[in-house]
């Protein structure tokens, strides 16, 4: 017996609760895991009739099934909050998109129309009047530059399959 995880995990018992169990010192049952000494013959009886009854097929208890219920029932919960709680992520950076795009199209427009007013023959009464529109738009579009568009763009990308994989989660789970 010289794999601990092994045995553990085939019982499930930390060391005090299988020492105690096999009528044996948590230090002796460290040593028989070790495979530095023998389980005692009682203790070995023990573990033998405890494997045993481990392998037979048999159905789940009541308690497991109970806590399995239950833990799926918290999952979908959790799940279901998850989605909804993307959901309204991607509600928001698709307003902050269209607020963004609509901020870079005014400061295009007013590129043009300040292009517009330089060219004209008759100048404007304030003299660099289009120079002022001109840099009040180039200032706010290096504030609403393309790549912050973008990465709101990516962000809600990614926001669309963490919904979509949650989805399909949510629907496996429906079907248990």
């Amino acid at each position: 017996m010289k794999n601990h995880t092994t045995l553990k995990n085939i019982l499930g018992l930390s060391q005090v609760e299988a020492a105690i169990y096999f009528g044996v010192s948590r230090g002796l049952w460290s040593m028989v895991v070790s495979g530095k000494r023998s389980l005692p013959l009682n203790g070995t009886i023990k573990l033998t009739a405890l494997l045993q009854h481990l392998k037979k097929e048999k159905p789940l208890s009541e308690a497991r099934q109970q806590f399995e219920k239950a833990e799926l029932e918290k999952l979908q919960h959790k799940l279901q909050y998850d989605y909804t709680t993307i959901k309204m992520k991607q509600y928001k950076i698709a307003k902050e998109i269209a607020r963004i795009e609509n901020i870079r199209k005014e400061c295009f427009a007013a590129l043009e129309v300040a292009e517009f007013i330089e060219n004209q023959e008759e100048k404007h009464p304030i003299g660099s009047f289009e120079k002022g529109i001109r840099l009040r738009a180039i200032r706010t579009l290096k504030q609403h530059d393309l790549y912050a568009l973008t990465e709101l763009q990516l962000k809600k990308e990614n926001l669309e399959i963490l919904k979509i994989t949650l989805e399909k989660k949510i629907k496996g789970l429906e079907k248990l």
